[in-house]
């Protein structure tokens, strides 16, 4: 039973259960009243919480908090109210932890959170509408930059509203000057933009795996005989062992024209139509404004990976260490296509690179 001012424990509040020889701390999650029938209070009330980790003494003398718990309390041990100086220990953090504001439990208590602890495993900012979640993202995200300024940051921003939080440090990407080839789509990604989210046609998915993999080659081809300075060998388009999936530049045109020849040979006219429906499709999304950042200068061609993974993941910062991809603007069809492809070549980037560069993935929901 809790007496006096601790009394005022409600949800939210911390409490600390004094197992033995260590402090454990736990949040109130939910409080129920219950009447006084068989206790010594005319009133009572059960508190649920959720034990977030324990206070223990190290080899020095020194107490110190560490999440997780290695006993659980029994039934008897007493609970109380945290007391300010457990609160300091829980949010005081490593040397070099970076602070991020004040508890609102205790304003004279600095809220630290240690970078690299943070950055070594996934974690999550959760709240219920309006409680701060993005600006709590913001500050933290500002407190990376200056703590580990080799880390790079790609964050995707559903709501257009974090490019003023970081003013000139920001890479703002958008719909105006997003470039995202085509080709870097794969099979299922190029899908979902094809025919924007809807069933596809059975049978134009046919005809695009079939000429897709030939137009890769025909691509191929092209540097090979204008004298690459690779020194690429003639190549057979048709023999040179490329995928649906596999990552490499193509020619919408090329595609196109593969395509169109075919429907030039076919007698079936229910093959022919369907031919000529996908060919409306692929033309229908060449020319949408909207989806400029796919296929504007797409017949140009050439392999811009590099500046690709430049421009998103700041090889080269320039004084702008963070990217915040903006995706409200995008065709909503296609934003989940857009999103999987960027997650992937981040992935791809993460785990290729080794670990060279840091990257910080950030999605905002």
């Amino acid at each position: 039973a809790l007496t006096g001012a601790e009394t005022r424990a409600t949800v939210g509040d911390f409490v600390r259960i004094y197992a033995g020889q260590r402090r454990l701390i736990g949040m109130i999650t939910e409080v129920e009243a219950q009447d006084g029938a068989g206790v010594t209070l005319p009133e009572s009330a059960v508190a649920r919480i959720d034990i977030m980790g324990e206070i223990v003494r190290n080899a020095s003398g020194r107490d110190g908090f560490r999440r997780g718990v290695s006993a659980y309390p029994a039934i008897g041990d007493a609970a109380g109210v945290v007391a300010r100086e457990d609160l300091r220990l829980i949010f005081e953090g490593d040397a070099d932890a970076a602070t991020i504001g004040a508890l609102h439990h205790d304003d004279e208590i600095a809220a630290r959170i240690s970078i690299q602890d943070m950055l070594n495993k996934h974690f999550a900012v959760l709240g219920s509408t309006g409680v701060g979640k993005s600006s709590g993202v913001a500050v933290i995200l500002d407190a990376v930059m200056q703590a580990a300024p080799n880390v790079r940051i790609l964050l995707l921003d559903g709501h257009n509203e974090f490019a003023r939080c970081f003013g000139a440090r920001a890479n703002v990407v958008g719909p105006q000057n997003l470039k995202l080839p085509f080709w870097l789509f794969n099979f299922e990604e190029l899908i979902d933009v094809v025919y924007g989210g809807r069933p596809p046609v059975d049978e134009e998915l046919e005809i695009l795996s079939e000429h897709i993999p030939i137009a890769k080659g025909m691509y191929l081809a092209h540097r090979a005989a204008q004298g690459d300075r690779f020194g690429l060998r003639k190549v057979d388009p048709k023999r040179a062992g490329f995928t649906v999936d596999t990552p490499v530049p193509y020619l919408l045109q090329d595609l196109v024209g593969l395509i169109d020849e075919r429907m030039g040979k076919l007698e079936n006219r229910a093959t022919r139509m369907h031919c000529h429906r996908l060919l409306a499709r692929l033309d229908t999304l060449k020319n949408d404004p909207r989806y400029a950042f796919m296929f504007e200068n797409a017949n140009v061609g050439g392999d811009t990976m590099a500046d690709i993974l430049t421009n998103l993941f700041r090889l080269e910062p320039k004084g702008q260490p963070i990217t915040v991809m903006q995706l409200a603007g995008l065709p909503t069809e296609v934003t989940d296509a857009v999103v999987c492809v960027v997650a992937r070549m981040a992935f791809d980037f993460g785990l290729w690179s080794d670990g060279a560069m840091p990257l910080l993935f950030v999605c905002e929901e």
